[in-house]
């Protein structure tokens, strides 16, 4: 018997052979496939990494920060994105545990009381506070995995202390926005604004025309989610994220940035688009591409397996024989 992979030997008597019949096609029509496994109960998710991640505080010099871990291999810090909890990244983390040690934390004025003045929260803090907790866990060299607004602060560690990263992982990554005189004015307006972004109007409609349509009916109950947890981000934390992005501009840093990096970005992203992602490919000197068909900003949500997979295979790939951890690998 040929070996997997190799090429067919041909018979010495092929006039023996018996020859294979072609299959009926209506026998192939209706041949029983196997259905594709139901997606995961996010919820479920959510609750069973409560039960296991381990969640601390660390005081650092501008608020106290929370910070979640889960799992024991690598250490893999996850810079989340711009709103939401880290009850959004649960699905994400429970499989990416599997192969590191993920390390998920919350930006300044998310929580009552930890003793943040975002006034005077710089871009460039938000970057120290990366190296504090780093330090604080005492890791040493980590990986990245940055989404959205956490690409900008990703972006900014990787350029001021590269070989702390052997590789890192953006999603959703950009450089710098253009931001319009309206948007400019609703933010200053936001920032005056108590509570959560539950109540800010037009919230629903905005998410709904950005994201909606990469949540199918099957995933109806994560687009419910993503609303609820969407909706308990503070309105001072997000406006002043917002109000740094606003202002920022790492264009002039990304040729310096040596690090090998994986880009990763949905084809109908409409938050960061296309032309965003052309511009950060380009002046990254030592990155790879990969648009994801059909997939819009929010693949920890829609596409949360696919996704940590990818990370693992581009932070610490199997070699050409297999895994070997893998049963069979090697043989």
């Amino acid at each position: 018997m040929p070996s997997p992979g190799s090429e067919p030997v041909p018979d010495a008597n092929p006039v023996s052979a018996p020859a294979l019949a072609p299959a009926p096609t209506e026998a192939i029509e209706n041949a029983e496939r196997p259905p594709c496994p139901a997606p995961a109960d996010f919820r479920a998710e959510i609750a069973a990494y409560d039960r296991a991640a381990h969640v601390d505080t660390w005081m650092g010099p501008r608020y106290r920060m929370t910070y979640r871990t889960l799992g024991q291999g690598p250490p893999l810090v996850v810079v989340p994105g711009i709103a939401a909890t880290y009850r959004v990244y649960a699905l994400l983390l429970n499989r990416l545990s599997a192969k590191f040690r993920t390390i998920l934390y919350d930006y300044p004025g998310e929580h009552p009381g930890d003793s943040a003045h975002l006034g005077r929260i710089t871009h460039e803090n938000l970057v120290d506070d990366v190296f504090g907790l780093i330090e604080h866990l005492r890791l040493g060299r980590v990986f990245l995995f940055a989404m959205s607004f956490g690409t900008t602060v990703a972006l900014r560690a990787l350029s001021r202390e590269p070989r702390r990263f052997p590789k890192a992982v953006l999603q959703g990554a950009f450089a710098h926005r253009r931001f319009t005189f309206a948007e400019r004015l609703a933010l200053a307006v936001g920032r005056r604004m108590p509570g959560t972004v539950s109540h800010l109007p037009l919230r629903n409609s905005i998410l709904t025309y950005n994201s909606r349509a990469h949540f199918p009916e099957i995933l109806e109950d994560r687009w419910r989610i993503y609303l609820e947890q969407n909706g308990l981000t503070p309105v001072a934390s997000l406006a002043h994220r917002v109000d740094l992005v606003s202002r920022l501009d790492l264009r002039p840093i990304l040729p310096e940035i040596p690090n090998e990096i994986l880009l990763l970005h949905g084809n109908e992203d409409r938050i960061v688009t296309q032309r965003d992602f052309d511009a950060i490919r380009a002046d990254l000197g030592n990155a790879r591409a990969v648009v994801m068909p059909l997939v819009g900003h929010q693949p920890h949500f829609t596409h949360a397996e696919a996704l940590a997979g990818t990370i693992v295979e581009y932070l610490i790939p199997c070699a050409p024989g297999g895994c070997p951890n893998e049963q069979g690998s090697g043989a």
